[in-house]
Parts: C-alpha cells; sequence; structure tokens
C-alpha cells in the first residue's frame, strides 16, 4: 500500500476509499484525491525565466524586453516543465495501481523507444521502484482521459488539467 493511500485511509475510513476500476487502458487503479498545496508547491518551485533587457536609446535606460523570442521560448520550456511536473505529481499521489507488472516487456520497449531517440528516460531510474512505477504510469497504464479524471478530482480546473495533459503525453 502506496503512502497516499495509508494517508487516505486514514483521512476517509476503509470503507470510503475509492475502488479499483480499470483505466482507459484496461490496467487496474484507483483515484486518490491529491492536496491542492502539493501540486501549488511542485509549480511554483519551477521558476520563471529572467525577462531579457535591452539598453532603450531614447530613454537612456535598461527596459525588459518580454517579447523577445528566446524569452517566449523559454516561457513555453516553462510551462511545459510545470505541466508535466504537475502531471507526475497527480501519478505518483493520486493514483494506486493494484499492480505494476514485474516483467520488464514493457520497459524494454520504452528502452527501444529511447534508443531510437523517441523519448528520453533522462532523469528516471528504471531500477528504483519510485521512478519504475511512474514510468509504467506515464508510458503505459494512463491514458489522456485519465489524466483529465485525475486531474479533475484532484481539484483543478478543466481547461488546465486537458492543457496539462495535452503538454505531459506530448
Amino acid at each position: 500500500m502506496s503512502d497516499a493511500t495509508a494517508h487516505a485511509k486514514r483521512t476517509v475510513g476503509a470503507a470510503e476509499m475509492p475502488q479499483f476500476e480499470p483505466l482507459s487502458t484496461g490496467v487496474m487503479a484507483r483515484i486518490i484525491p491529491v492536496g491542492a498545496s502539493l501540486i501549488d508547491d511542485v509549480v511554483a518551485s519551477i521558476p520563471d525565466p529572467l525577462v531579457p533587457t535591452f539598453f532603450n536609446e531614447d530613454k537612456q535606460r535598461e527596459e525588459e524586453n518580454p517579447l523577445d523570442p528566446a524569452y517566449q521560448e523559454a516561457l513555453t520550456a516553462t510551462q511545459r516543465r510545470r505541466a508535466i511536473a504537475a502531471m507526475e505529481t497527480l501519478l505518483l499521489f493520486g493514483l494506486e495501481l493494484q499492480e505494476v507488472p514485474v516483467d520488464d516487456i514493457w520497459l524494454s520497449r520504452v528502452r527501444y523507444l529511447e534508443k531510437r531517440g523517441h523519448l528520453s528516460l533522462a532523469g528516471y531510474d528504471p531500477t528504483d521502484p519510485v521512478d519504475r512505477e511512474l514510468l509504467y504510469k506515464k508510458y503505459v497504464a494512463v491514458g489522456t482521459v485519465d489524466l483529465i479524471h485525475i486531474g479533475q478530482k484532484a481539484g483543478l480546473n478543466s481547461r488546465d488539467v486537458e492543457e496539462a495533459a495535452r503538454v505531459f503525453k506530448s
């Protein structure tokens, strides 16, 4: 039983715990509400990029240039990192799988995609049980519709959840 499940059982009582149900992928799981402050703190830990400045000859001073293309790119990348961080938090704390497969067929397929340059496992250690579970949830168990449902259950607004799900799965 995960820490999130144990906490949820203490909080709402075992009788009120959600039952395991099939996700859109057929994997059995239960969705557990996630504290909004956890998601907020995770997202807030990713700082905005610094706004570049330029010297305005007319005013003889430095001014911010928020329209700088490199800054706009960095801002988009930051928004993407925040969406991924929020979704990974939801998957870690808001979804309990009935089981994570012990076979490595799914992992060898994910590694093959990495080898082909289609995705990166940088930052993950597939031998670590938490990383392994997250990778399984992220790449196999959870479909986009599931991400939306998990986010809504956590109290996130629908538009933000749908955008984060789109970014997370891309």
